[in-house]
């Protein structure tokens, strides 16, 4: 901001903010090539606000990439859901078939097994005390 003049090391001269601007804002492809344009002052200054920018980019990344696994991970768990809910669907039928009357008479002549059909019905027993 103040230049001292090259003829008395004690005289300090204003320099206006836009002649400041103008010589601040003069950059070559060399200078860009170089790296000085990082060490201007108008890039210094705005340093804290390009790491915010940086930061909230890796976070917005961060978010997606986790979104689409957490998205990955439902769509699996769903299908597994589906194959589960057939599969119970399958075996409870399969149970209800089984468990018939005539499928369990069927079954114990099957197996040989000495087992006959009561032909009198079933009935309680009351012990009176």
């Amino acid at each position: 901001m103040f230049k001292r003049n090259k003829k008395t090391k004690t005289n300090q001269e204003f320099i206006p903010v836009r002649q400041e601007i103008k010589e601040s804002s003069k950059f070559s492809v060399k200078d860009l090539l170089g790296g000085n344009v990082l060490s201007k002052e108008v890039v210094t200054r705005q340093i804290p606000f390009l790491l915010f920018i940086t930061t909230a980019i890796l976070l917005y990344i961060f978010n997606q990439y986790r979104g689409e696994n957490i998205m990955r991970q439902i769509m699996t768990l769903e299908k597994r859901v589906r194959e589960m809910r057939s599969e119970s669907v399958s075996t409870a039928f399969e149970l209800q078939e089984i468990s018939r009357q005539s499928e369990v008479t069927h079954m114990i002549i099957q197996q040989g097994l000495p087992l006959q059909e009561a032909k009198t019905p079933p009935y309680k027993i009351v012990i009176e005390e």
